[in-house]
Formats: C-alpha cells, structure tokens, sequence
C-alpha cells in the first residue's frame, strides 16, 4: 500500500507540471505535439532558414513576460506549419491566467526577407503587441479560417493579400488593420465579427471586401483615417450595431444591403461612395453623405436624426454634391434630413411618409432655419410611397426656366386657404373649374410657381387647367 500512494504522488506530481518549456534557435525540422502541450516560451524563439516548426491541433503555447520593456516573441525565418481546426484551434497566449494584456509578448514576426513562410489556419492569438507580421510584402494570398483575435493590440495586420473567413476580433485595440501592402489583390473578409474592440477593422489604400460580417460594440466598426483618399472598400450584407460610430470616413466605398442599428453614428463622412439597400434605425445619427456620394433605396426610419447631406472643401478638395433618391427617410425623432453646408439639393425623389407638407419641412433643416444653410427641395408621396403627389420647390436649383422639365403640382391636397401650383412656365395660363365647370380662378404665370387663394371657394373638387398639360385634381374639404 505504502509502495502504491508513492507512486500515485509521483503520478500527480507529474501531470501537475506537465508542460514542455521551449527557448531560443530551432536549427532541425521539430514538431510541437498535443501531447506534450502546453508549450511555455520561457524565452523567444526564432526557427532559422530552411527548418520547419510544426504545430499540431489543440496545442497550447504559453508565452512568459520578462517584465516592462521587454517581450519575448516567435520569428519564422524558415517555415511555421500551424493548422488548428475548428474544435482544436492551436492557441498563443500570455502565461499569466486570463490575463487581458495586450503587451504581454511581441507577437509572430515572419521574416520574409529571409525566405520566412507561414501555413496556418485556426490559430488563437491573444496578448501579443502585433499578433502576426512580416518585414516585407508577401505576395502569396493567405486562406485563414476559424482565426481569433483576442486582447491584442493589433490583431491582424499582414502585409499580404487575404482570404479571412469565419473568425473573430475580439476587443483589440485593432482588429483587422488592412494596410498600403495588402493592395497588391483584393482581401476578402468573409462571416467574421468584430466585436468590443477600439477598431474593429482599418483599411489603409488597400482593395477589401467585407462580406457578411458583423460589427457589434466596437468604438469604431470601421475606420478610415482620411475620407479623401478613395479606396475601393466594400461592405455587402454587413451589420453594424450598438457601435460608437459604426462606419468613419469611408472614401470610395461601396455598402450595399447592410443594416446600422442602434449604433452612435451610422455612416459618418461618406466621400465619393455608393450606399444602397441599407437600413439605419434606432441611431443617434443615422449618415452623413457628402461629396459625389450616391444614397439611394434606403430606409432611414426611427432614428434620432435622419441623414445630413454636405459638400466639404477639406484638404483642398472640393467635390460635387451628393445623390439622394429613392430613400424612405422617415419618423426620425428631430430631423429627417439635416443640409450641412450652404449648396442647394433636390430631394424629389424621396418619401418621408407624410401627407403634409408642412410637416415634412418641420423635420428638414435647411437655409429655413439657418441662413448659413442651402436650401433643399422635396415632393409629397402618398402612403405607398409610390406616387408622388405634388412638390415642393425652395429654389430654382437649375437655373434658368426650371419648371418648363417638372411636373405640373399642386399642393396642398386637400387644400384649405392657399393652394400652389408648381411647375409652371412665364406665359403659362391656368384656370381652375370646379367640378360642374364653374370658373374660379384664371391668370397668367410669371414664373415657375403660382400661389392662388382658396379660402373662399366651397367644398368639393377642383380641375385645375394649364395649356398642354394633364388637369390636376384638388379637394376643398
């Protein structure tokens, strides 16, 4: 018996410290296996040109910190071989347990310089300053699934064309940072999510595509630093939610049936960029357009502003007017649409689920309320938002006879007190009938609007007659 307890105490002590302690060069072909994980780097570890590291599913590798001002990293200038699996990814991490550091080790530095390669696939980094790297531009597209990315300072940030599917970035400082010497191809990132990090995903010059991913909790989902220098970035079927500004300063993107929900600001400073078929609801913001950005079939509904158009002369670069048309921009708590600076744009081709006309511009601010402001446009639709009902025009935006292309309209319908009749062109001569011919009103037009007083005429309906041009039907209550 006696004989029997030491030996089960030897046993215990054993799987007690069983773990394989790992420093300094690889000079052979060595393989780190499952069984002898975890792996502690007690110091770092460089495995030299025309050797291979192997790592196996499932292992662990602990790194040590050396204390402030150091860190110990892992350089491949021969070959590192690490395909984890879904159910046994291969994990790098800070010795210390559960520790949330982002310095605790320098990360994985490919030299490429030197003939460095990499094979991998599900790989957990955590706790490193910059989890993978390489001293030059690799022009192998690297395939990586299953990856995560978690308390980094930057997560992934490789200097190479990409294929990144099914993984996660979770509350680095930067998740995704897609630099200058990734433009060599374009990236495609594919049902990733990026989740409490200070930026989710950064693109730098170089061509990305996000494709079904989720941004939920970041500072900033996505990040430009400058909206003036044009990337081809593109967002398809993407959400962004409970974000401090889901999307910065794209320039040059292209987001395409994606939804903003719940999110500080939705889209800010969109340059030159195409946004269509998306959804924004329940933001403190919902987007701000600006130069030659296309805004089109979107739904902007319950938010606590709507949308801001601008035109911005920053870094000397002056641009033209966005494109708003074919948008729902709808029951937002202050304004549906906010003009941000002093040009003048035609928003007829919106609907903003209001039969009133007064009540629409309630929730415009414009050059009305701010003479700083340029003044915008619109029509009324009716509840479909399929049939526009009439429109209202501020200011003559083309110059010129502007009413001799528009549509003839008269609002409001029903009518009450004033009823004006837009439209038109100098010369032009209206009448208005009522419904059994009586004659109630007959001038000429000056211009292109025309402004009649209604306030006498009984109930009923009224045609109203311009030469060459379809009768309008409007209702006296």
């Amino acid at each position: 018996m006696r004989s029997l307890l030491i030996t089960l105490c030897f046993a215990l002590a054993g799987w007690a410290s069983a773990q394989t302690n790992v420093q300094g060069g690889i000079y052979a072909n060595t393989t780190w296996t499952l069984a002898n994980s975890p792996y502690v780097m007690t110091g770092s570890i460089v495995v030299f040109p025309g050797k291979t590291l192997t790592i196996q599913p499932g292992v662990v590798v602990k790194v040590q910190n050396p204390g402030p001002g150091s860190q110990y990293y892992l350089e491949i200038r021969g070959s590192l071989v690490a395909r984890g699996t879904k159910t046994q990814p291969i994990v790098f991490k800070s010795a210390v347990p559960n520790d949330t550091n982002k310095y605790a080790w320098a990360g994985i530095l490919v030299k490429g310089s030197q003939g460095g390669t990499v094979d991998l696939n599900a790989i957990h980094f955590k706790n490193a300053y910059h989890a993978l790297d390489n001293d030059q531009v690799d022009s192998t597209r690297q395939a990586w699934k299953h990856m995560r990315f978690e308390h980094n300072y930057f997560g992934l940030m490789y200097p190479s064309p990409m294929d990144v599917d099914s993984s996660v970035f979770y509350n680095n400082d930067y998740g995704l940072f897609i630099s200058a010497f990734s433009q060599v191809d374009t990236n495609f990132i594919t049902n990733c999510r990026f989740a409490q990090n200070n930026v989710g995903a950064n693109g730098y010059y170089s061509a990305t595509e996000f494709l079904a991913c989720d941004f939920d909790s970041n500072n900033y989902g996505y990040f430009s630093a400058n909206p003036f220098i044009l990337s081809y970035i593109g967002f398809d079927d993407c959400s962004f939610n409970a974000n401090y500004r889901a999307m910065e300063s794209p320039g040059g993107a292209w987001i395409r049936s994606s939804s903003f929900t719940n999110n500080g600001r939705g889209i800010n400073q969109a340059n030159s960029c195409i946004i269509e078929n998306c959804s924004f609801t329940g933001n403190e913001w919902a987007a701000d357009v600006y130069n030659d950005t296309y805004f089109t079939d979107n739904v902007v509904e319950s938010n606590e502003n709507g949308l801001t158009v601008a035109r911005t002369t920053a870094w000397g670069t002056l641009g033209g007017v966005p494109v708003v048309e074919d948008n729902r921009l709808c029951d937002n708590n202050l304004y549906n649409v906010l003009n941000g600076s002093d040009f003048n744009l035609e928003l007829e081709k919106n609907c903003f689920c209001l039969s009133d006309s007064a009540a629409i511009d309630a929730k415009i601010y414009d050059g009305y309320d701010d003479i700083t402001r340029g003044l915008l446009n619109f029509a009324v639709y009716d509840t479909s938002c399929t049939t526009q009902l009439y429109r209202v025009m501020k200011v003559n935006i083309l110059g010129g006879d502007e009413a001799a292309g528009l549509a003839l309209a008269a609002y409001p319908n029903p009518v009450a007190d004033v009823l004006v009749i837009e439209g038109l062109s100098a010369g032009d001569r209206v009448q208005v009938r009522s419904a059994v011919g009586q004659l109630m009103a007959e001038t000429e037009a000056d211009r292109s609007e025309l402004r009649l007083d209604a306030s006498a005429w009984p109930r009923g309906l009224y045609l109203i007659h311009v030469e060459g041009r379809a009768a309008l039907k409007v209702l006296k209550p």
